[in-house]
């Protein structure tokens, strides 16, 4: 065969067409934000004598691009139908997330991912079967219509009995609009008052609960859990659940329930006091869900005690599955974490849990993306403090706490806040749009980069010991 013809096996220019592809993600939800923002800031996207400044409108487009739900004008009564449906779509293009948007990427342009790019993935979503990256979008954009299909028809039919003097179309749009912002952890709602029109109706708060933990536990989770033939007896045939698949469900319901059962000790005689006991755990459970991943709420949270605020805190931070449509740090880096501790305790060399062991690449991620993002909250909160310093946002009941509570939910994509959004100053406003943007991009980006193959240290030192603690 002559030279010229012979196949290359060289994989450098497969990996940097590859890594290109990553670092579009970023750039693209910038567009996609930008073009938002000059959208929502047309006056035919606003109801007849309302304006909106362009912060107020690249604040909104940034926090429906980042499925954050946080705002500073009140959807319902600014924006007509087009503007909501302009919300509509950036909700819908960033819920499908980053790890989505880089599949997608990776196939429009014909590239072939590299060993590394696929263990980069197998590691950040978890190791399901060898899909191809089409058969992993498909499979996502498939889940996504089902459960947003599945969620208007279920919201239709509990709103239209709930409200028959309302127009048909206008409920039509109401639970196409609420589905995709549930089911993508937006937590964005056009109704005036947000969820607490509905506080007193247990089945419309159960399906949207349902759409966000759905959302909030991870596309690959839900593949996992569609190859999960759990009624068949051979264990061949019956398929396997992975060890992330299985974490991640456990997780979530031991911080549902933890979530759920602080909520009703230190608010069932305060902001849950006007509630029966069914109502009562209701909300608690409802705002247990939101607390992680999106920002819906039935009671005023700018009223809550602190020691709820607190909890609500450390739910936002760890947020959602990883490869979901939620953010924070995934509870699959507060499960490693924990695991890491626990094997400290134990005097073990090893990271040993449900007959599965982890590699130590797997403890220095975890540990890195925790303190980046305490790093990053840490930071958002003082420029908040200096910004905010005697102006309306730190001059609430919570006070100082109020901004530590807007920076978590922010960096954590959840939305939540104790009513201080609208009262930021211009500068503040900036500082949570880059503390969404960051939660949204950095924590993935990030894990992609450290899970790449490690460099091998051609020189090993001498082993050193330290005194710690």
């Amino acid at each position: 065969m002559p030279k010229s013809k012979l196949p290359r096996f060289d994989s450098a220019p497969i990996q940097r067409r590859s890594q290109v592809d990553l670092r579009l993600v970023p750039l693209v939800f910038g567009i996609l934000i930008l073009v938002g923002a000059i959208l929502l800031s047309l006056p035919w996207a606003h109801k007849t004598g309302r304006t909106i400044d362009w912060i107020d409108a690249l604040f909104l487009s940034a926090s429906a691009t980042c499925v954050t739900g946080l705002t500073t004008v009140n959807v319902a009564d600014t924006f007509n139908s087009f503007g909501q449906a302009v919300i509509l779509g950036l909700i819908q293009a960033g819920g499908l997330g980053i790890f989505t948007s880089n599949i997608l990427l990776v196939v429009v342009s014909g590239n072939r991912l590299s060993l590394s790019d696929e263990q980069t993935i197998h590691a950040t979503v978890g190791r399901l079967r060898q899909a191809r990256p089409l058969d992993v979008f498909v499979y996502a954009c498939v889940f996504v219509v089902l459960f947003e299909l599945a969620g208007t028809v279920a919201l239709f039919t509990l709103m239209t009995r709930a409200q028959p003097e309302v127009d048909v179309w206008e409920v039509l749009w109401e639970s196409v609009f609420h589905s995709v912002s549930a089911f993508c952890n937006a937590g964005i709602s056009i109704f005036p008052d947000g969820m607490a029109r509905w506080r007193q109706n247990p089945l419309v708060l159960a399906v949207i609960s349902t759409l966000v933990i759905a959302g909030g536990i991870g596309l690959m989770t839900l593949i996992n859990l569609r190859y999960y033939h759990f009624w068949r007896r051979n264990p061949l045939k019956r398929g396997r659940l992975t060890f992330q698949t299985r974490m991640s469900m456990v997780s979530a319901a031991v911080l549902l329930i933890f979530g759920t059962a602080s909520t009703l000790l230190f608010e069932s005689n305060h902001t849950l006091q006007d509630g029966t006991i069914s109502e009562k755990v209701s909300w608690a459970f409802f705002h247990s869900a939101m607390s992680r991943t999106a920002g819906f709420n039935v009671v005023d949270v700018g009223a809550m005690n602190p020691p709820t605020l607190l909890v609500t805190l450390g739910l936002m931070f760890v947020g959602g599955s990883p490869g979901s449509m939620s953010g924070g740090i995934k509870t699959m880096t507060f499960v490693v974490l924990l695991l890491t501790a626990w094997s400290a305790l134990r005097r073990r060399a090893e990271v040993q849990f449900w007959n599965c062991r982890l590699t130590p690449s797997i403890c220095f991620i975890a540990t890195m993306l925790a303190l980046v993002g305490i790093g990053c909250v840490v930071v958002g909160v003082m420029l908040l403090m200096v910004f905010e310093d005697g102006r309306s946002a730190a001059q609430t009941n919570q006070r100082w706490l109020a901004l530590v509570f807007e920076a978590v939910s922010a960096f954590g994509t959840v939305g939540l806040s104790t009513g201080i959004t609208p009262l930021l100053t211009a500068a503040g406003k900036i500082v949570i749009i880059a503390l969404m943007g960051v939660g949204r991009i950095v924590p993935l980006m990030l894990s992609v980069y450290l899970a790449r193959p490690l460099n091998p240290l051609r020189v090993r030192q001498p082993h050193e010991e330290l005194s710690l603690g």
